[in-house]
């Protein structure tokens, strides 16, 4: 990542509610993740993760648009 995507990415976080949202709820969906994956694999722990990858994607794709906006 540049420099100058950073600086935007720590300007919206102070500035963009939706965006730090967004931040906050993808975060929180990679700590799951990290979570999950310590656990003993299961197919239910497997679908779990898929359906937590998918909704962080959605998530990283609406910050995107956003960041594409600003730059």
């Amino acid at each position: 990542m540049e420099r100058r995507d950073q600086d935007l990415i720590d300007r919206l976080l102070r500035e963009d509610g939706e965006f730090r949202k967004l931040h906050e709820e993808h975060q929180e969906l990679e700590d799951r993740i990290e979570e999950l994956l310590k656990r003993p694999p299961s197919t239910e722990i497997h679908f779990e993760i898929e359906s937590l990858k998918k909704q962080k994607l959605a998530g990283k794709d609406k910050m995107e648009l956003i960041l594409t906006k600003y730059r």
